[in-house]
Parts: structure tokens; sequence; C-alpha cells
């Protein structure tokens, strides 16, 4: 399904993983350079300032493609009609293949801007269908069609940025839907997306180390979840949309209690179970909620002017910060704030396995003794040929 050669892919994976014992003087230059040879890839992929014009230029062309076609179709009624972004999303999608497969463009600017553009062309033809006389107004189908397309396109080329847009329409069309399909689906939508967004956590948690190449893709899918679900009991944001959907303001939320401390807590729950199970992706997300939790709270109740309260609470995370660093210089259950030596354990157990290899693929020389020979015999480090 995946786009991309898929070994290509490992050797770009095994390269990064050299480039890191490189620099750390794990591995000289010439077993370096045996390995790389060894393990190529064949992508065309620039460097970043190349990609960033590669994509730019890849923008206007594409733009200025789009306005000649625009001017192409606006004498007639053609334009108006979602079968044009239709067209010009399987143009664009279909250039896309041609740069990644024939090509071999991997993140090159090139790809990255035909794949936003196929993206938002179809996407704005689902929106043409459902809003401009072709079916009724709905909104959960509006997100369901682009989570499906965003999936699909995230699938095929494990782009994080397409993951997000995937992650963000499937919680919309489950919202959507749950509003449209239950009752009261207005007072328990806040419930829904809660246990739904769990669910994708440990969806994603558990399957990220099953799919090497899709690995930064399930990492933004458990950010995404993770934001979702401090979303949805977030006191403010079901304030505001309680009062949107019942016309009015400041309209008291059921069970305030509660999503007060889902707001305030769930913040530092993320921060626990982050340093618990040594998990960045939560302790970092938690750090970050935080601050939304002190900005909600500084909302309602105006303890201290904005300024204040932001110096006041840096000032707080500034002094726990030092005095964990303090604490950890001394390694304790665990944790240390140096730099670990053995960074990427596991991936250095393949390369050294790699240099193993390497070593012995030279063939022995030949014994100076005389007596019984047998045939030619061939090593090549992963095993004996036929030739014994």
């Amino acid at each position: 399904m995946i786009s991309y050669n898929r070994t290509w892919l490992a050797n770009l994976r095994l390269q990064a993983v050299l480039k890191v014992d490189l620099s750390k003087g794990r591995i000289s230059d010439d077993e370096y350079k045996a390995i790389d040879a060894k393990y190529p890839v064949g992508f065309y992929t620039p460097g970043v300032f190349a990609r960033i014009g590669l994509f730019i230029v890849t923008c206007i062309v594409v733009s200025f493609a789009f306005g000649l076609a625009a001017m192409v179709a606006g004498s007639g009624n053609i334009i108006d009609s979602p079968g044009f972004p239709i067209v010009l999303g399987i143009i664009v999608y279909s250039a896309l293949e041609v740069m990644v497969y024939a090509n071999k463009h991997y993140r090159s600017g090139v790809d990255d801007a035909l794949l936003y553009a196929s993206a938002g062309t179809f996407s704005g033809a689902v929106a043409m269908m459902f809003h401009y006389g072709y079916g009724q107004n709905n909104d959960a189908a509006i997100w369901g069609i682009i989570f499906l397309l965003a999936l699909f396109l995230a699938v095929r080329f494990t782009d994080m940025l397409i993951t997000a847009l995937s992650g963000v329409s499937f919680f919309l069309f489950i919202c959507f839907t749950w509003t449209r399909i239950i009752p009261s689906g207005a007072a328990t939508v806040p419930f829904a997306l809660m246990l739904v967004s769990a669910g994708a956590y440990w969806f994603t948690y558990a399957n990220r180390s099953r799919y090497s190449n899709y690995e930064n893709c399930f990492i933004v899918a458990q950010i995404v979840c993770l934001l979702v679900l401090y979303a949805a009991g977030n006191y403010y944001i079901i304030q505001t949309l309680g009062d949107e959907l019942r016309g009015q303001i400041n309209t008291p939320v059921p069970f305030g209690g509660f999503f007060w401390a889902w707001t305030i807590g769930l913040p530092f729950a993320y921060v626990g179970f982050g340093i618990k199970r040594k998990d960045t992706i939560l302790l970092r997300t938690g750090l970050i909620l935080i601050i939304a939790a002190a900005l909600t709270f500084r909302n309602y109740y105006h303890i201290l002017p904005l300024d204040v309260a932001l110096a006041v609470l840096g000032a707080i995370l500034l002094g726990i910060a030092w005095g964990v660093m303090k604490y950890l210089k001394t390694p304790k259950h665990g944790f240390t704030y140096a730099e670990p030596k053995d960074e990427h354990a596991m991936d250095r157990l393949k390369v050294e396995s790699l240099l193993i290899a390497e070593s012995f693929s030279t063939a022995p020389a030949a014994p100076t003794t005389t007596g019984t020979k047998f045939g030619g015999g061939d090593f090549g480090g992963g095993g004996s040929s036929s030739d014994f």
C-alpha cells in the first residue's frame, strides 16, 4: 500500500542510526562507508533549503495551472460543479504518483506540495458536494469522507501533516455523528469523545512499534488523541460549545466539578504517566497542557493580571525544572539528567551485527600447510553459500 520503496525506507532508517554512531565515534568512517554502500538509498531527497525551494516552486506551478484551468472552464458552468476540483485533484494526484514512482522523490518538496494540493482539492470538492446543492448540509458526511481520504493518503505516503488531518477529521466525524443520531448528543458528546480518543490512543500506542515505516505517523496520531482527550473535558470548551448550542452566554455547565477536575488534573496525569513510563510524548504534551489549564483557570478567576500570572507560573516551572535537574545529576530510579551514553541501544545491536558481518565478509588467507584440500568455501557474513 505504501508508495515508497520499502527496502530503501529500511536502509534510510539504518543510515540515520549509522550517522548517530559515527558522530559518537562508535564506528569509523570506513565502516560507515562500507555499510552505506552495501545498503544504498535511491530516493531523491535534497537538503532542507532546496526542499523548501522546490515546495514553493511546485505550489506556484500548481496555482498557475489551477488558474489556467479555471479560466478555460470559466465560460461554462463547469467551474461551479464539484466535478471540476475532482478532475484537478485526479491530475495532481497522478503527477504525485509519477514523481514518487518514476522519479523516486521522497520528502523532496515536490511530492509534499503535490500531496497537500491533491488533499486540499479533493476536500474542497467534498465540501462543495454537501454545501452547494449536491445533497443536504451534513457535516458528519463531509468529515467522514475527508477522514477516509486523509487516511488513504497517510497510509500511502506516510506524511505526518496528513496524518494529523486524518485524526482531526475522524474526531469531528464522531462528534457530528453523535450529536446527530443521539437525542441527548449535545450533552453526552464530551464523554463519547473521551472514550473514543482514549481507545484510539491505546491502539496507536500498542501498534506503533509494529509498523516501522509509520512510526512518525503513529506519534502524530498519539498527540492528536491526547489533545482531543483533554479538549473533550476542558471546561472552557464545554461551556463555549454549550453556549452556541443553546444560544445563550455563560450558561452553567452540567457536572461542572468533574470538568474542572478534568481541566486541571489531566495535564498533571499526563506528566505523571510520562515520567513513570518514560514516555516523552505524554510528558511533553502534559507540560504544554498545563499552560492551557492555567489559561482556562485564569479566564474565570482573575486572581492576578495575566502577565503576572504567566510570570509566576513560568518561575514555578523553572524552579521545578532546576530542582529536578539538580536532583537527577546522580541517577536515581532509572532517571538521570545526564545525556545517555547508550542512545538507541536496540538499533546499535543491528549496526554491530552489520559490522561483524562486514568484518567476516573478506575471504581468509589460504593455509600454508599441505594436505588434503577441500573445495573452496564461501562465507558471506550471513551464512555459508551452497559451495562448500
